[in-house]
């Protein structure tokens, strides 16, 4: 079964009914459901996911309370629709890397820690909403923006 990677965007795009890509963002996940293809998260997402429910800049339209942010973390997880992968050293070893070689700086290192986990795991599909994000790693994973899916 094919194997593809969440972005956090993604994941507040299926909880938001404001954004844009909310249709989009369900419906790949209804394929996750249906076993069209297997879905992955990391830890780090789960962090990133929990910042972006709670905060309104760059987040949801409506943040969440904590008490919200982690309840619907927590249904997520105990769903079992995505596997969470472990941000290891190795990992993180593999990021230092990959930014060295492709000169990636500041909080963009966080995009290059997503595409070490993909690497480690053999995950080569991420869909995102910021495709420009890992334009650095085109070469390395199949980006896939959420925004020009069917």
């Amino acid at each position: 079964m094919n194997k593809a990677f969440l972005d956090t965007n993604v994941l507040v795009s299926s909880i938001d009914t404001t954004r844009k890509n909310h249709q989009k963002a369900l419906s790949l996940i209804q394929k996750i459901k249906d076993k069209e293809f297997s879905g992955f998260i990391s830890t780090q997402i789960i962090g990133e996911f929990y910042v972006s429910l709670t905060r309104g800049s760059g987040g949801m339209e409506s943040p969440l309370s904590s008490k919200e942010a982690r309840d619907e973390i927590l249904l997520m997880l105990s769903s079992h629709l995505f596997a969470v992968l472990p941000i290891t050293e190795f990992i993180s070893r593999q990021a230092l890397k990959l930014s060295f070689e492709k000169e990636i700086k500041g909080v963009r290192f966080w995009d290059v820690v997503i595409v070490a986990t993909m690497l480690e795991n053999k995950i080569s599909t991420l869909y995102t909403e910021n495709a420009r994000d890992f334009r650095e790693c085109a070469d390395l994973i199949e980006i896939k923006a959420l925004q020009d899916i069917g």
